[in-house]
């Protein structure tokens, strides 16, 4: 896996290279580590696991799942009605809409089921926090995600891939030690990537996309209905962008 990730970025690199290009790498890999790997229930586990590409999302997710943010009111009502014993689909008015009063029901169960639920603890949100907001080059997020890992160990065998990579980068002749690294980097626009994830960005020029992107999606196939995950590693170059900045 490492060999191949870096086999890829360096034949970008080598393409690329005499453009005024900065490299961003990030690991998707190890958030997903992170979420799985957290105190909570199996329904709130797969509510921030399906919203990681979501950043806005899965925030307002783990406010609420650690208690920094409230319960909305209309939910609070719901849930109290319910818990009152009485009748939610009298009290709910006239019904509208596709699902049925089963599926109804089924629904507000779960809310009042995970009311119910104990609050993420503080010390697990920090540790998710400083993955999420970790941004400096390469070397040090490996030491700083080491020492995440002593609190979260279930990042561990994912941080040893970074290892693993950042070697087999070095022997590549990439300069690791100048390689940016985004704890966050891929999460809006890479959703089926799910480990090393890589992008070439115009330097002095915010409004142009990336030049390039790719990294590693071996989830890809299960997602689209395969029985098994198929190993994987590629990327885009965008051509007309290489034209204009003088490739």
């Amino acid at each position: 896996v490492a060999a191949t990730d870096a086999e890829v970025f360096a034949l970008f690199s080598r393409v690329l290279a005499g453009l005024p290009l900065r490299a961003a790498t990030g690991d998707i890999g190890i958030l997903m580590a992170a979420v799985q790997g957290l105190d909570i229930s199996t329904r709130r586990n797969a509510a921030l696991a399906r919203h990681i590409w979501r950043p806005k999302r899965f925030r307002s997710l783990l406010d609420r799942f650690s208690g920094r943010t409230p319960v909305p009111a209309s939910r609070a009502a719901l849930i109290a009605t319910y818990n009152s014993g009485a009748d939610v689909m009298s009290e709910a008015g006239p019904a509208i809409g596709l699902r049925n009063e089963a599926e109804i029901m089924e629904r507000v169960e779960a809310l009042v089921a995970d009311a119910q639920e104990p609050p993420l603890s503080k010390a697990q949100v920090g540790l998710l926090d400083e993955i999420i907001n970790l941004h400096c080059k390469a070397p040090a997020a490996l030491e700083r995600l080491r020492d995440v890992a002593v609190d979260l160990p279930v990042i561990s065998m994912a941080v040893e891939r970074m290892d693993a990579r950042l070697s087999a980068l070095a022997a590549k002749r990439i300069n690791v030690d100048d390689l940016d690294f985004e704890g966050s980097y891929g999460r809006t626009t890479m959703e089926y990537y799910d480990g090393f994830v890589f992008g070439f960005y115009a330097e002095g020029r915010p409004d142009l996309p990336p030049v390039a992107t790719g990294g590693r999606y071996d989830a890809l196939t299960r997602a689209l209905g395969g029985d098994a995950a198929v190993p994987a590693v590629g990327g885009v170059i965008r051509p007309a962008l290489t034209v204009e900045l003088g490739l």
